[in-house]
Parts: structure tokens; C-alpha cells; sequence
């Protein structure tokens, strides 16, 4: 199974007392699949070692506010937000199709206690698994760029996004197995 691509985000001014005002923010801007509607909303106190305080399923059009407001009286500065929920990227299956695919978008609060850590071992506010690194990265049984390059600008237009509804201080791309992946990603979508 291939390594799944991260978007870590840092925030100028973060403050846990916003969590639930950064987790609205991201999702207005998300572009959430029309292919497959349905999310999952958690929100996990101390570690992913507990059990979610608050787990919901979401089988209609995602309402930013709305699920801002769900978890609201859950929200302190050890917790997570997490949603699990879909957007639409091209995926190779033998032929490149418009599929959806998972994502995870989580907002921690300064002492939530993670696993997984970015390259470079900080906490970030926000992180998301934008899903395998192979869907981003050329196939080499096909002959097609185009496809991996609309999910890169995909990726693109998210961060693009998050940083025109957040003061968004740094962001950073990265996956387990590759140290130059945005630079790669790069000259890709250059071709």
C-alpha cells in the first residue's frame, strides 16, 4: 500500500481557544466530492489512544457551520477535530478515473498527543491526509500526465485556498518515503 501525502498547515496568531473557528474555515473552502456524499466528524480528547468523545456520520452536503457548532462543547486544547470524508481525484486502476477519494483533515489543539509527526518533529495545527502519494505521482503503465497533474493543482488550489481564509504562517507537503515529493510534484505539473 502506498504512503499517504500530508499537507501540514501553521498559523500565525494559532490559538486553541479558535479550533472550532479554523475547523469552519477549512471546511468552506474544502472541495468536497460530488461523486460520493458522507464524512465522518470526531473529535478525540488527549490521543487517538481514547475512544472519540463525539462520532457522527454526515450523509448529506457538508454545512460548515453546522459541524463547527457539533463539536463545539467538545473542543479543549488537548482535543482533535478530525474529519474523514472524500474528494474527487483522478485515480489509475488499470485507466485513469474521476473517483472519489479519502481524506483526512484534523485540527489539534496544542496538547492533543500525536503519532505520526512532519519532518520536522513540530506541531502543527492542522494536517491532513490528502490520500496515497501515488495518486499524485505519475503511473507507469500509463502514458498520461494530465490526470496526475489535475490532482496536483488540486492540491494546489486547496492550500491556495486555506491561505485566503486563514492566517496561514507556513505549510508544509510532505509523505514518509520522499524528502523532495513538493519539488517533484513541481516539475510535474510544469510537463
Amino acid at each position: 500500500m502506498a504512503d499517504p501525502l500530508f499537507l501540514s498547515v501553521w498559523l500565525t496568531g494559532y490559538s486553541p481557544l479558535a479550533l472550532t473557528i479554523y475547523f469552519q474555515k477549512i471546511l468552506e473552502v474544502f472541495p468536497f466530492s460530488t461523486l460520493k456524499l458522507g464524512s465522518v466528524l470526531r473529535v478525540y480528547a488527549v490521543s487517538f489512544q481514547e475512544v472519540p468523545v463525539f462520532e457522527g456520520f454526515i450523509d448529506t452536503e457538508m454545512d460548515a457551520s453546522e459541524a463547527a457548532s457539533i463539536v463545539q462543547e467538545f473542543v479543549h486544547d488537548d482535543c482533535c477535530i478530525q474529519l474523514e470524508t472524500k474528494w474527487d481525484l483522478y485515480q489509475w486502476d488499470g485507466a485513469w478515473e474521476l473517483k472519489p477519494s479519502r481524506v483526512c483533515i484534523e485540527v489539534h489543539g496544542p496538547h492533543f498527543e500525536r503519532d505520526v509527526l512532519n519532518p520536522l518533529g513540530e506541531f502543527e495545527p492542522i494536517w491532513i491526509d490528502l490520500g496515497p502519494e501515488g495518486t499524485f505521482l505519475p503511473q507507469p503503465a500509463s502514458d498520461q500526465l494530465r490526470p496526475v497533474q489535475s490532482n496536483i493543482r488540486s492540491i494546489l488550489h486547496f492550500a491556495d485556498d486555506l491561505q485566503s481564509v486563514l492566517a496561514v504562517e507556513r505549510r508544509l507537503l510532505w509523505s514518509e518515503t520522499e524528502d523532495n515529493l513538493a519539488e517533484r510534484l513541481s516539475l510535474l505539473i510544469d510537463e
